[in-house]
């Protein structure tokens, strides 16, 4: 044989004689591993079943007890205290981070962002389920596990710079939120201005059947592992907490962050939601799943503002009556201001006036000529029998020649007042309104303002009845305001107690 076919025979054989040898050894290893799987199978299956609990939903915690999983929307916090009882669980935050399946997991899954270039929003992420992605049209998924592809290169040309200022506009719309909320500018605290409103939603609120079964059982469960007296109290006060919520949502908000920094997130999760009701059981459950100290700040707060007859008592007693004059300039062409300023009267057959800017054009109210910006004050109008009328106050930045009802007082966010028609009173604020049970038709109408308090509050100054209370952002001088049809309203002198 030539050398050439000895050395090619010996390289065949060579690699024939290291193939049996790898099919071999592989096979011995893959047995010896088979065993050792096998065992450590086994062993793990004895403690599988060592820890079980009966009910599948259950986990066997450090302490022996069989606990609840948590459920679907909510992350495990600790173990439970007893057997067969709920685990401590805290609240995914929608948009943010999500838990679809029962679980013991410290950390919520994060929520999935779609590609801005090629995907649509399909579903939003919720605090149960993940983003769901939607190819854009022109685009395609090879694959449901890949990410959706460009069609042309024409495509990928304007995609790329439609993508850079999305994310220049993103990253702008972070930095304007960041600073709003250091400046308390917040989306909902705004008017046309750019000055901080109040934007409590007057509503009359009832508590709705069963909707405190689940943040009553979080509280039980903080009662039953902790002996701090605020879980007992809260438990007790929950109605009432509740509607102080639902009626006051951002003002509570507000004043709880200047205290303990809430998280911006959940600033934007509240205003995201409509419905009142679920806007305040979230916010319910997010002060219960945080430490004490913060629900207990906000009991402080709900104490401080439930007993309203204590809260008017105060006032007056602290507060200088005052006795402001109508401005003529601002009052509608039909109401007749008195000569000495204090009284507006609504008359069918009006004498002529000459035109101002400041004059409502449309509708039937006039503004104080002076104003406040600090301070407690009160002052009591006059109302007799007049069976419509509006008593309040006013920005001076009021519209005042519109037609709509930008310019009515309490249909904006510039203006607050108690109104009367047909023996029915309702507190109006922004377009949203609070029905009152007044039990004396009042014939004088206080009014008192704690500007630094930004507490403003009406009641009957024939009986000293609370009659409303808003909690507001004042951001500009206050003016005297009132509005009134057939009939007249008298501002009364100081000396006319």
């Amino acid at each position: 044989m030539q050398p050439k076919q000895v050395a090619a025979m010996g390289l065949i054989s060579g690699i024939v004689f290291f193939t049996f040898i790898s099919m071999g050894g592989e096979a011995s290893l893959s047995s010896r591993l088979g065993y050792k799987r096998s065992a450590f199978q086994e062993e793990s299956l004895t403690e599988v079943k060592h820890n079980e609990c009966e009910d599948k939903g259950q986990y066997r915690a450090v302490k022996g007890f069989c606990c609840h999983l948590c459920p679907a929307g909510e992350r495990w916090v600790d173990d439970c205290i007893s057997d067969g009882d709920q685990s401590f669980c805290s609240f995914c935050m929608s948009g943010e981070n999500y838990m679809d399946v029962a679980n013991r997991d410290p950390q919520c899954k994060k929520c999935s962002n779609c590609n801005i270039l090629y995907e649509d929003v399909q579903r939003y992420c919720t605090d149960t389920s993940d983003t769901v992605c939607q190819c854009k049209d022109g685009y395609s998924r090879p694959h449901p596990s890949q990410p959706c592809g460009v069609t042309s290169n024409t495509e990928k040309n304007i995609a790329i710079p439609a993508g850079i200022g999305t994310f220049i506009l993103l990253v702008a719309v972070v930095a304007l939120l960041i600073y709003r909320k250091k400046k308390c500018l917040y989306p909902f605290g705004t008017d046309d201005s750019g000055n901080v409103t109040e934007t409590v939603p007057l509503l009359s609120v009832e508590v709705p059947k069963g909707v405190l079964e689940r943040p009553r059982m979080l509280i039980e469960k903080r009662m039953k592992s902790s002996d701090g007296e605020v879980w007992r109290q809260f438990h007790e006060l929950l109605p009432e907490v509740y509607k102080s919520i639902s009626e006051n949502t951002f003002y509570v908000l507000y004043e709880m962050d200047k205290k303990y920094n809430i998280h911006i997130r959940v600033y934007w999760k509240v205003y995201e939601i409509t419905d009142i009701s679920a806007r305040a059981i979230y916010l319910l459950n997010y002060f219960i799943g945080e430490r004490e100290e913060m629900c207990q700040g906000l009991l402080e707060m709900i104490r401080a503002g439930q007993n309203k007859q204590t809260q008017l008592q105060t006032l007056l007693d602290s507060a200088v009556k005052c006795s402001p004059t109508l401005n003529r300039n601002t009052a509608f062409k039909k109401l007749n201001i008195s000569d000495d300023g204090k009284t507006a009267e609504w008359l069918k057959i009006p004498p002529d006036k000459p035109d101002h800017p400041d004059r409502f054009k449309y509708w039937s109210q006039v503004l104080s000529t002076e104003s406040f910006s600090g301070g407690c004050h009160f002052w009591v109008v006059n109302v007799g029998d007049v069976e419509n009328l509006r008593v309040g106050v006013s920005y001076e930045s009021i519209l005042r020649k519109e037609q709509d009802s930008a310019c009515l007082m309490g249909f904006n966010s510039r203006s607050w007042c108690l109104w009367k028609h047909e023996k029915k009173y309702k507190a109006w604020y922004d377009q949203h309104s609070t029905e009152l049970q007044v039990g004396e038709h009042p014939r004088r109408i206080g009014v008192g303002l704690d500007y630094d308090k930004r507490v403003l509050l009406f009641y009957n100054a024939d009986s000293n009845e609370h009659l409303h209370t808003f909690y507001a952002h004042f951001s500009e001088p206050l003016h005297v305001a009132l509005w009134v049809w057939d009939g007249k309203l008298t501002i009364e002198p100081v000396n006319n107690d």
